[in-house]
């Protein structure tokens, strides 16, 4: 039976008090004996337990936290990779030494979409021309950027993310890939003109086509000067006269200079030449003739052992007939606001411009066939130097591009296009 803990008085274990020394009794309190050994007993244990658990969590290995460690990333363009590890130089082991710096490793490229195959896996496959290689990137994407792959289409400017896989011998492999962006957005092409070997003036909202040389007047049937909403990329009209050489535009005319006309003023002993020249001003939205001009004064022609070169875009001399400044002067007195000659636009090869720290300018590359092609579109960073991209459209090359306003028009063989910068 159960004791007082005050005066050793036998209790019952239901009751409240201890009859002898009416020492009121605590619920759960213990009445000694056994009770209390027992309780000394489990508190000993509880102590013994926990530190047995102290011991094991201390020096068990930690488990991981689940966290996936971060891919380091390397800022280098695929054309600058490339270029470093298919220099033709190299031999296996070089190259293969020049990878190891990479491998493993995120990039964000930005390259123009060759092709897309679902053949192992989805696998989209981009132009990346070098000086001296054609070189492309073979960038695997999982099923995640399907979405994302079905937006795109061949020949658009993709910048992606991925990781350096492996490399073969003219190709560079990445894998774990996603869309970042288009940084050229297409705003419209018109494959319906005929572009070939024209160049383009802007102004307003009109773009117009047009051979820039006798050359390229001459040199195949029915070149004509053509005219573009720059909005919707429509034609607005063609004209009706071939072989004309585009001069000029301004706020209301396009201005078609054409080739020098030989009129053979006879006489029996004494043959002579009078040369001239035609200047059509054409309103820049309809087509139709505002006025016109026939020049005789100021015209001159050499012997053909003389002639220089026919290249209007370069020089004042075309067909061997010195034109001088007759025919910007006849322009300008008659011209509108805004006015802007061909030939003060330097040639493709000169040609640059700059627009949001990024230079725009023609380079050469391999792409397209056997041998380098001078037409290729690049983007170099303009603190850096660093290229940026390269663009071929669709292999195609460029004849001519202008930068007005943030928009990038660019004629090429196949087309004329608008591209959002």
């Amino acid at each position: 039976m159960p004791t007082c803990p005050i005066c050793g008085t036998e209790v019952r274990g239901d009751t409240g008090f201890c009859p002898k020394c009416l020492r009121r009794l605590m619920t759960g309190e213990p009445t000694g004996g056994k009770s209390r050994k027992k309780l000394i007993g489990i508190i000993v244990a509880c102590v013994i337990a926990i530190s047995a658990v102290v011991i094991i969590t201390t020096h068990l290995p930690k488990e991981p936290s689940g966290d996936v460690a971060e891919i380091e990333q390397v800022a280098v363009s695929a054309y600058e990779l490339a270029k470093g590890l298919f220099a033709p130089e190299l031999t296996s082991l070089q190259r293969w030494d020049v990878w190891q710096d990479y491998a493993g490793k995120q990039v964000k490229w930005t390259n123009e979409l060759k092709y897309m195959s679902t053949e192992e896996g989805l696998v989209v496959y981009f132009l990346n021309p070098t000086d001296w290689a054609r070189t492309e990137v073979a960038a695997s994407f999982d099923e995640s950027q399907r979405s994302s792959l079905l937006n795109l289409k061949e020949g658009d400017l993709v910048t992606y993310t991925g990781v350096l896989a492996s490399f073969g011998q003219t190709d560079i492999r990445l894998t774990g890939c996603s869309v970042v962006s288009l940084p050229i957005v297409p705003l419209w092409w018109n494959g319906q003109i005929d572009t070939r070997s024209k160049r383009i003036l802007v102004e307003d909202e009109v773009l117009s086509l047009g051979p820039g040389t006798c050359d390229d007047a001459a040199e195949r049937l029915s070149p004509k000067i053509t005219a573009i909403d720059i909005k919707t990329g429509e034609m607005l009209w063609e004209s009706d006269e071939t072989g004309s050489i585009l001069v000029g535009i301004d706020s209301l005319y396009v201005y078609a200079w054409h080739l020098a006309q030989i009129v053979p003023m006879s006489e029996p002993d004494y043959p002579w030449y009078w040369f001239a020249s035609d200047i059509t001003a054409l309103n820049k939205t309809s087509g139709q003739i505002g006025w016109y001009s026939f020049l005789s004064e100021g015209v001159n022609c050499l012997e053909q052992d003389g002639c220089l070169l026919d290249d209007w875009s370069q020089s004042d001399f075309v067909d061997c007939c010195i034109l001088g400044q007759s025919v910007k002067e006849e322009i300008a007195d008659m011209g509108e606001p805004g006015l802007t000659f061909l030939a003060d636009k330097p040639p493709l090869s000169e040609l640059t411009y700059e627009y949001q720290g990024v230079i725009y300018r023609s380079a050469c590359a391999v792409y397209g066939g056997v041998g380098a092609e001078c037409a290729a579109l690049q983007a170099l960073d303009r603190q850096s130097s660093d290229i940026l991209w390269m663009m071929t459209f669709e292999e195609q090359g460029v004849n001519d591009f202008s930068i007005v306003d943030g928009i990038l028009y660019v004629s090429t063989d196949e087309g004329v296009g608008a591209f959002e910068l």
